[in-house]
C-alpha cells in the first residue's frame, strides 16, 4: 500500500489519496502531540517517499498507518487505531454511519481492523464462504450488506481478544 498524492489542506489536515484509488482527509493533530513527533518543525515541509510514507527530516508515517485513520469524504473523530480501543471506534463509526446516512463510515472503520489483522485472518474467522464476496465487501464506494460487515466485525473482536491474551 502506498500514497500516491498528498495535498497539505491546512491546520495539520492532509487530503490523501492511495495506490488503489482510496482517497479522504486524515487530521494529524493527535500524532503532531506526542514527544516522537515534537521534532516536526514545519508540517507544511514534507515529502513523499518511494515506498509511498509521509516524511518530515527524519519521522515517517507509513501509508498503512495513515489508511487506518482516513475516511473517505469525512473528518472522522477517531485519530489513531493504536490510540483509541476498537470498541470506541466501531460504536463511533456506527453511530456516525447511522446518524449521517452513511454505511461508507461503518464499513470504513471495520477495513482498517481486516487490514490490521489481515484479510485471510478474518475471513477464515468470520467463516465467510466466498473470498471474493468479502474482499469486495470492504471495497470503497461498495455497499455491503450488513450481514456481512456484521461477521467481519466479529471476526476482527475475536482476534483483538485473542491477540490480547497471547
Amino acid at each position: 500500500m502506498k500514497i500516491v498524492d498528498v495535498d497539505y489542506a491546512g491546520a495539520c489536515l492532509f487530503y490523501l489519496v492511495f495506490d488503489d484509488g482510496y482517497s479522504g482527509h486524515v487530521n494529524l493533530k493527535t500524532y503532531l502531540s506526542e514527544a516522537v513527533y515534537k521534532s516536526i518543525g514545519d508540517i507544511q515541509h514534507f515529502s513523499l517517499t518511494k515506498n509511498g510514507s509521509l516524511k518530515w527530516d527524519n519521522i515517517e508515517l507509513s501509508a498503512k498507518e495513515l489508511r487506518c485513520v482516513v475516511i473517505k469524504g469525512d473528518l472522522y473523530k477517531v485519530e489513531s487505531l493504536n490510540d483509541t480501543s476498537m470498541e470506541t471506534i466501531i460504536k463511533q463509526a456506527a453511530w456516525d454511519s447511522m446518524q449521517e446516512g452513511r454505511p461508507d463510515i461503518l464499513q470504513a472503520a471495520i477495513r482498517a481492523y481486516v487490514e490490521q489483522f489481515g484479510h485471510s485472518n478474518v475471513i477464515a474467522k468470520a467463516g465467510i464462504k466466498s473470498r471474493t464476496s468479502a474482499y469486495r465487501s470492504l471495497k470503497p464506494d461498495t455497499s455491503p450488506s450488513f450481514q456481512t460487515l456484521v461477521q467481519l466485525g466479529n471476526a476482527v473482536i475475536q482476534l483483538a481478544q485473542q491477540e490480547k491474551k497471547a
